[in-house]
């Protein structure tokens, strides 16, 4: 569906109606433009009580030209309605995708299916990017060859505006990747794409793939994304060590995944590390903590976050230390 035209601010909300069964995409007009420098990927789920802040904070910077696919995920509450508006009055290109509720991974990959840009941005309908960023954003991953980027990014508590969040710099970030954070240009989105659909999230696919093929990871200077902290995040402060092991136990496949779809090109230092990641996530899983700890090819990045995720007791104490130890542990 690559190369199809943009939706125009006169095509009316009864376009957008979802199909019962299929995904479609809404029509657009006739006539031939040029490709936006940036293609923004948008799935949502019964994102009602973010979305309007979400799409408010996408504003067009100077010398940028954008577009948005937002894939409505099945979604059963108001989430479609939104965006319907939203598209007849954006600025800009809006491309609306209806389909029958399968994840988020697979509601990506039917968005980069959609998308012309040249780089593309992942924004999840309970986050708000920092517009004045986006620019940097899209120049860092420029140029020929697979580049990715990443900018810093700052929790905010949606039911708690008192309490602070905790910001994340992207040159302390080692090769971990925060999915709303990254920019990545086409080369590397066609190494990224399609992301396994068994996953339940984009970030640790990116780190996965970045890792496999060599990528390095530009750090972008300057606040680039607000992350929502709100009881439907899948991980986080709000998640019991129970759906917090499970969530991990699935993300955490990305490593092997990647393992296998990435084989005929990985080269020595990438294939040590992607093993490395699964055999801290077994360890993890069995709560061998001495063995974590010591176990060579693992950052100190990688130590903290694995077991400080590997017990009840760990996870408990993580989360009453924190914010104090995401500052110094960056967990």
């Amino acid at each position: 569906m690559r190369g199809s035209h943009p939706v125009t601010q006169q095509e009316t909300a009864t376009r957008f109606a979802p199909p019962a069964q299929s995904p479609s995409v809404v029509p657009a007009e006739a006539g031939v433009t040029p490709p936006p420098q940036l293609s923004i990927l948008m799935p949502v789920w019964n994102e009602r009580a973010f979305l309007e802040s979400c799409i408010g904070s996408i504003r067009v910077p100077e010398g940028v030209s954008i577009e948005v696919v937002l894939v409505d995920d099945g979604s059963t509450d108001a989430t479609g309605d939104i965006a319907a508006r939203w598209a007849a009055a954006a600025p800009f290109p809006v491309h609306i995708i209806h389909a029958p509720h399968r994840g988020k991974a697979a509601a990506l990959n039917l968005a980069y299916a959609r998308a012309r840009g040249a780089c593309f941005i992942l924004l999840a309908g309970d986050d708000l990017l920092v517009p004045e960023r986006l620019a940097d954003r899209v120049a860092a991953v420029a140029g020929p060859g697979p580049r990715l980027a990443q900018c810093g990014y700052r929790t905010f508590w949606h039911h708690r505006p008192d309490r602070a969040g905790v910001e994340y710099d992207p040159r302390r970030s080692g090769d971990h990747v925060a999915g709303g954070a990254a920019s990545f240009n086409r080369a590397f989105a066609e190494i990224y794409f399609p992301i396994p659909e068994e996953l339940p999230n984009e970030d640790t696919w990116l780190r996965a793939a970045a890792i496999a093929t060599g990528t390095a990871i530009t750090p972008v200077d300057g606040l680039g994304l607000l992350y929502r902290i709100h009881p439907r995040n899948s991980v986080g402060p709000l998640r019991s060590f129970a759906e917090t092991d499970l969530n991990l136990q699935q993300r955490h496949r990305a490593f092997d995944l990647a393992e296998r779809r990435f084989r005929a090109r990985l080269d020595a230092r990438g294939a040590a590390r992607l093993a490395a990641l699964c055999r801290a996530e077994r360890l993890r899983q069995k709560r061998g903590l001495a063995r974590l700890l010591l176990m060579p090819g693992l950052t100190w990045q990688d130590r903290t976050s694995f077991a400080a995720n590997a017990s009840p007791l760990l996870y408990a104490l993580k989360r009453r230390a924190a914010p104090l130890l995401k500052r110094l542990l960056r967990l």
